[in-house]
């Protein structure tokens, strides 16, 4: 028989974090700072609600912004913002402990594909009978956020927070430079191949100019969930909740990354950009093609103001997919209430309000500065009037993906972390190394059920 929840969860929470989170705990470097990331509620409120902010900088800052205009706003909640920031690693250290002792926050952040494994926890309030009594539902989403809010029929969190993952950008001087149309981006992963071949420069130090770098989206797992979208590939069977990395579309999308860093000499024979780098490698203008969040194009036209670029949906490969966009998928971060919360109701109208009405989705839209989930907010017209957030725009609109929502997601992309690395440095092949993802994956899925007894 299983232990607790209650148990286990107190038990992660003084020793192991890692356990939950699937990775470790880091400590040490120099302290933060932490000035203007937390604030004391407004005086004179009926209830007061503590507010974990794990964000720092000018984004955690934008938070306490964020809290302060929902006070000015109503005049019955204040809002307590606790500084709780991640560990080295990632995990809310801080958070986890404060669930398992009994005393969590009334509102927390949370990564959605974190969603299954801490329902099934028991550490998160069922959000569903509030979403339908507020008349939310999914014609108020963008459809992967709303299946990234659910977890086995029932809501947990509402996201705030959409990255799409990923808009394509090509550099026009560059194209032109080796005889491309620079006004013409490739559509499919063969026209990919096929413009690379025109700009890839390989001598005896290793690639001085190459089309792409297929592996460098974010880390390897985050390249092959992109490109194993854009191949048309499924990560998890939908009838047995079972990954499925060696589905044959990831497959080959693994094979192409590992084909692509051969015909350079090597993943590790890159020459394209200085060793300490200060932006994004494509700034530097020897690289033809990326997949590039906003925050990257925006450091990149800073310190080359004049970059000549375009930008389009992802290119898909058939047969498995159909259409650009294709390998677009959903990231970001939502919020939730802990199901120990001592003001459950007074949490849920700051959750509503800034995730999930117009007013506040643009009000966070203009502090925090992350781009909502929710339809109806007037931000999303900003960002479509936006050149550098329009990519991101179309990117979300289009994208239909999310990265597997399981108990076992974090696992499953810390395997594949490892394992597609193995077959782009030409260690194993791509069809061995996402065996061995799926084989530790499925193993460690049964380990987290029985040990939780579920």
């Amino acid at each position: 028989m299983g232990m607790s929840r209650r148990a286990a969860l107190r038990t992660l929470g003084a020793a192991g974090l890692a356990a939950l989170t699937g990775c470790t705990v880091v400590d040490g470097g120099p302290p933060p700072n932490t000035q203007g990331l937390s604030k004391k509620p407004a005086p004179g409120r009926r209830t007061n609600i503590t507010f974990y902010n794990l964000f720092g900088g000018v984004d955690g800052q934008g938070w306490v912004e964020l809290a302060t205009r929902f006070e000015s706003v109503q005049d019955e909640i204040g809002v307590e913002v606790v500084y709780a920031p991640t560990t080295g690693q990632g995990e809310q250290q801080k958070l986890l402990v404060s669930i398992a002792a009994g005393d969590p926050p009334d509102l927390a952040q949370v990564i959605p594909f974190q969603v299954p494994q801490w329902a099934e926890l028991g550490i998160m309030t069922d959000l569903t009978d509030l979403v339908h009594q507020a008349g939310l539902g999914e014609k108020d989403f963008l459809p992967a956020v709303w299946r990234g809010m659910r977890w086995d029929d029932r809501i947990w969190q509402l996201q705030w927070d959409v990255d799409p993952n990923f808009p394509f950008y090509w550099n026009k001087q560059l194209f032109e430079q080796c005889g491309l149309d620079p006004e013409r981006p490739p559509r499919t992963i063969s026209e990919v191949d096929e413009f690379s071949r025109a700009i890839n420069q390989v001598g005896g130090a290793g690639a001085s100019r190459v089309g792409t770098v297929p592996w460098q989206v974010a880390g390897f797992a985050n390249a092959a969930f992109t490109w194993g979208f854009a191949f048309g590939g499924e990560f998890v069977d939908p009838a047995s909740g079972q990954v499925t990395p060696d589905d044959e579309h990831i497959v080959a999308a693994v094979e192409w990354m590992a084909r692509y860093a051969k015909s350079l000499g090597g993943a590790d024979r890159l020459n394209v950009a200085p060793p300490t780098l200060q932006m994004n490698p494509f700034g530097y203008g020897h690289m033809g093609m990326a997949a590039l969040g906003p925050r990257s194009v925006s450091q990149i036209l800073e310190a080359v103001p004049d970059f000549s670029y375009g930008s389009t949906l992802l290119p898909y490969q058939p047969p498995g997919a159909t259409k650009p966009g294709t390998g677009t998928w959903i990231g970001g971060w939502g919020a939730f209430i802990p199901s120990e919360a001592r003001n459950p109701e007074a949490a849920w109208e700051f959750l509503r309000w800034f995730a999930a009405t117009p007013e506040g989705t643009q009000a966070e839209f203009d502090t925090v500065n992350y781009p909502p989930g929710y339809l109806g907010s007037p931000a999303l017209e900003k960002m479509r009037a936006d050149p550098i957030l329009r990519p991101s725009y179309d990117a979300m609109l289009a994208a239909t993906n999310i990265k597997p929502s399981l108990p076992e997601t974090n696992y499953f992309s810390q395997q594949l972390e490892i394992h597609v690395a193995r077959a782009v440095y030409g260690e194993v092949s791509a069809l061995e190394a996402l065996r061995t993802v799926k084989e530790n994956t499925r193993r460690e899925a049964a380990r987290f059920k029985n040990q939780m007894g579920l």
